[in-house]
């Protein structure tokens, strides 16, 4: 059966999300495996450096991201696409107030690390 998320239906939570706070939409999760949700990061916000133990999806809806991998780094604006597999270390920032489509395999388990790849407390 179809399932359907009207706008007036959408609640918005602020949460904590690898130590720093975000604005956080769940649109669904059904219990096997894959939820979606939209996210809201204020301007020049930044996600320090983390991971997650499942994959990631991330589909810019308006803004813009800058995402660090190692020695990489791509900058993303509305309509950019990128999927971060399991384990990956990486930073995000936004470069403008950015509204996010996340769409992830759970549970997701999320945590911040340090320069050496520790979790960080």
């Amino acid at each position: 059966m179809a399932k359907f998320t009207q706008v007036d239906e959408r609640e918005w939570i602020h949460e904590n999300v690898v130590g720093h706070a975000i604005d956080r939409c769940k649109l669904w999760y059904d219990g096997h495996g894959v939820s979606f949700s939209l996210v809201k990061m204020p301007p020049h916000h930044e996600l320090s450096l983390h991971r997650h133990e499942t994959w990631v999806a991330v589909f810019v809806i308006e803004g813009g991201l800058n995402w660090t991998s190692g020695d990489e780094e791509r900058k993303t604006g509305p309509g950019d696409f990128y999927f971060v597999p399991p384990g990956e270390e990486h930073i995000e920032s936004s470069v403008d107030e950015s509204l996010v489509l996340i769409i992830k395999a759970e549970p997701n388990v999320q945590y911040p690390i340090d320069e050496n790849g520790n979790r960080r407390a």
